[in-house]
């Protein structure tokens, strides 16, 4: 038992605690004034956001009107139109001959958009949102046009927002009157979106009650459910266990057309003749196909190619240097390929001639054509190889497509194929994409042989996705990879 304090003791242990309550006491005070001018600070920031919506109010507002002036302005509209007349009266002196006619379009102003939404670890939603107390799990926001869009998924095809009940929708507040049209896409197993539902437009009107509304297939309002409810008619459980949940991920693809309250864009036709559409890329391609005036020839697995060096030194750099820098090639016209096949180079051409994207899944097909089966797997491989082609000939264009088709073609299985690839030719933003799915799929990953094969061939590799992993951020992992690949002093 410890022994009693002393008179002493005690009003010195007094004096030290009455000292601490004083600090205390002040210390609160302060806190007070902080907590004052925090709660300033919120006011504030509060009159800002107000003051800045009220502008941006009036810069549309304005907008709109400078708009309406410059039609005016350019005869696209007629004033009796917003006059609230009515068709004028004719003129006391009738027109006794008449000829006209006018434009009017309805999708100038019309913004288009595409977002791809990847939900990893789906089994684990349900527990996530009961956890969280949610009802839904939502996207982050999208901008399109002058309005922010959502996209939400409730597992139980139940509250999406108030008034509006469902599995996966389009959720979108604003107090304008706006016309919506939306595509909703299911990515299948085999890599293809696959349209859930139809496209449907609607029209938001500013007076509504609600300014929050939910759009898709099976949106309903509560106790009247569609006919078909979830996505494809599948339930949270169903959807699990089928073709559209890959490396338990689901992604979806929303198409979006917005279009604004604006009166329709009207142009008076002054001479009645209709312009044809360009047919620069038919042309070119003609030109390819046809090797007409053509004075330089590709060699590729023994098949010739005729080709135009003005097209080839304009659309690449090393093309370029290769017909004009005094190298082999300018003096023989003849150039080889050794490290292309035929097929994925005939569509790297075509790419330069007409500057259309590929068509993977006809590349696809002439390339089983060409070797007599189709296998899986054919158009993860010649989207690479389609890859290295465009990387090797500085075709920036065509190469940073194929990453993005490269992207949405990250499994499991072929994550380490993907990530080797974009390392050796520093596909940044591929390999980025990557690491990540090893991060968010490591216990998957690190089962597979292929990536035991990838860190033993490239250990600077299996070092990036160490410290990815480990969240090391990349101006901290730089130094490190440096030393992996710098030897030491003497060597």
């Amino acid at each position: 038992m410890a022994a009693a304090m002393t008179a002493e003791e005690l009003e010195a242990e007094i004096e030290a605690t009455r000292r601490q309550v004083e600090a205390e006491e002040a210390r609160r005070r302060e806190l007070e004034a902080e907590t004052a001018q925090a709660a300033k600070r919120q006011r504030l920031r509060m009159e800002l956001d107000d003051m800045r919506q009220i502008l941006a109010c009036g810069q549309r507002g304005n907008a709109q009107e400078a708009e309406r002036r410059r039609s005016f302005d350019e005869d696209r509209i007629d004033w009796w139109r917003c006059s609230g007349g009515g068709v004028p009266r004719h003129p006391k002196q009738p027109v006794m001959r008449a000829r006209g006619g006018n434009s009017t379009d309805c999708a100038e102003d019309v913004a288009r958009g595409e977002y791809v939404w990847r939900i990893t670890g789906f089994s684990w939603l349900k527990c996530v949102l009961k956890q969280g107390g949610d009802t839904n799990l939502r996207s982050m926001p999208f901008e399109l046009g002058h309005e922010t869009f959502v996209f939400c998924y409730n597992p139980w095809a139940g509250e999406l927002c108030e008034g509006h009940h469902g599995s996966l929708a389009v959720w979108l507040e604003t107090e304008d009157s706006i016309a919506l049209r939306r595509r909703i896409y299911i990515k299948a197993r085999s890599g293809e979106f696959v349209q859930w539902g139809e496209t449907s437009d609607f029209v938001h009107f500013e007076e509504d009650e609600v300014a929050e509304r939910a759009y898709g297939p099976d949106v309903h309002s509560p106790g009247h459910p569609p006919t078909s409810l979830g996505i494809f008619g599948l339930s949270h459980e169903e959807l699990l266990q089928s073709e559209w949940v890959v490396d338990d991920t689901l992604t979806a693809k929303f198409e979006l057309e917005v279009r604004p309250d604006q009166l329709p864009k009207c142009q008076r036709l002054s001479f009645a003749v209709e312009v044809p559409e360009t047919t620069m890329s038919q042309d070119t391609q003609a030109l390819l196909e046809e090797g007409t005036c053509s004075d330089v020839e590709i060699v590729v697995q023994g098949e010739v190619i005729h080709a135009h060096s003005q097209i080839l030194s304009a659309r690449s750099e090393v093309f370029r240097k290769q017909l004009t820098s005094g190298m082999q090639e300018e003096v023989s016209k003849v150039i080889r390929i050794e490290d292309c096949d035929a097929v994925t180079f005939r569509a790297f051409l075509q790419f330069l001639y007409t500057d259309s994207l590929p068509d993977v899944k006809k590349l696809v097909a002439d390339s089983s054509t060409a070797s007599g089966s189709l296998e899986s797997g054919v158009s993860l491989s010649q989207t690479q190889a389609l890859l290295q082609v465009s990387h090797k000939y500085q075709v920036m264009r065509l190469q940073r497509w194929c990453e993005w088709k490269l992207y949405q073609q990250i499994t499991t299985s072929e994550v380490c194929n993907i990530l080797r690839q974009a390392h050796l030719i520093q596909a940044r933003q591929l390999e980025k994409a990557c690491l990540e799915f090893m991060k968010t799929n490591m216990s998957q990953v690190l089962k597979l042989p292929a990536y035991a094969e990838l860190i033993k061939k490239w250990p600077q590799i299996g070092l990036k996705v160490s410290l990815f992993s480990a969240g090391v951020p990349e101006t901290e992992a730089t130094p490190a990879m440096l030393a992996f690949t710098t030897p030491p002093d003497g060597e």
